[in-house]
């Protein structure tokens, strides 16, 4: 059986399992009751999704700003650029978000795999040691994998990196507050929030070869409604808990390239922190489907704990 597959059935059994245990089916062959609890699950979700009438997905999911805009120079002095060494010996691109001067916030499926990688601060253009005000070199004692993430891109998507050293805080390079406990979906839901990155600007091979596409991008885009995005993909693979999504019905959203970048809500005058880039859909960034990324205020206890900051009441 795929590992994809593997994980999604995984995913849905756990909200099931009482119902079998109360009913005496306990005893019943284990792979028989995993499959009847993958049925179940997924009838329900065609039913509630019928309505939606959206595109036939696929399994996979893809890490994926496209028809953005060309941020200014200071516009985002908390977004880090990650440029990050597997065993394999390639070198894989993802964002990241500094939260305080020896923290950065980034994707768990990022660090799959990654022994070392370098950290750019401060600069516009992606991993550009002449424009960087400051860069870090990293390696794996650096990392901290959030203890639940099981390999796979939407599930507790998230990880820290310790910088060797403190960042200094200037003009172009400044920590971004987590998110607020109340800034939940309630409030969240048809806000215009920021997502930024240095990913591809769209599909083909124009997302990739443009002029631009080694510059920072940003795109606005409204809180979509959870019900909605859970329907764009296969049972199991968004959380209403540990998941925010953006509406990618204009074509606009994060693309391949932008994983482990931030996802901002200005409250107030002040940008928060909101969400971690983790996936899209594999028909492309600029089809209509939504970017799905890890919800901060799910996991501010872990973050917390595991760094110098401090939680703001």
């Amino acid at each position: 059986m795929p590992y994809t597959l593997t994980l999604l059935l995984c995913l849905l059994g756990f909200s099931l399992t009482q119902a079998w245990i109360s009913t005496g089916h306990h005893d019943d062959d284990p792979e028989e009751v995993f499959s009847a609890r993958w049925h179940l699950a997924y009838e329900s979700w065609q039913r509630k999704c019928k309505k939606y009438e959206l595109p036939e997905q696929h399994l996979e999911v893809s890490p994926r700003i496209a028809r953005g805009e060309l941020a200014e120079p200071g516009m985002f002095p908390y977004q880090a650029a990650l440029l990050l060494h597997r065993r394999q010996g390639y070198a894989t691109q993802c964002g990241g978000s500094l939260i305080s001067l020896n923290y950065v916030l980034t994707a768990a499926h990022c660090l799959n795999d990654a022994e070392s990688g370098q950290i750019y601060l401060g600069s516009n253009s992606y991993a550009d040691a002449e424009t960087a005000t400051q860069i870090f070199q990293v390696h794996i004692w650096n990392f901290n994998v959030f203890p639940g993430y099981l390999g796979f891109a939407g599930y507790h998507d998230l990880a820290l990196i310790h910088l060797p050293h403190s960042a200094t805080p200037s003009t172009t390079v400044e920590p971004i507050p987590l998110a607020l406990d109340f800034m939940q979906q309630s409030l969240l839901q048809g806000q215009l929030v920021s997502s930024s990155g240095w990913g591809a600007l769209g599909d083909g091979t124009n997302g990739t070869q443009s002029p631009e596409a080694n510059l920072l991008h940003y795109v606005d885009v409204p809180v979509l409604e959870q019900e909605r995005c859970i329907c764009y993909f296969l049972p199991g693979l968004v959380s209403v808990q540990r998941h925010i999504c953006s509406d990618g019905r204009e074509g606009r959203g994060s693309c391949q390239g932008d994983s482990g970048g931030p996802l901002v809500y200005r409250w107030h005058n002040v940008s928060y922190l909101i969400g971690v880039t983790s996936f899209g859909s594999t028909n492309g960034c600029e089809q209509g489907s939504p970017t799905v990324y890890t919800r901060i205020t799910a996991y501010l206890e872990w973050i917390l704990g595991e760094t110098d900051l401090q939680s703001i009441e």
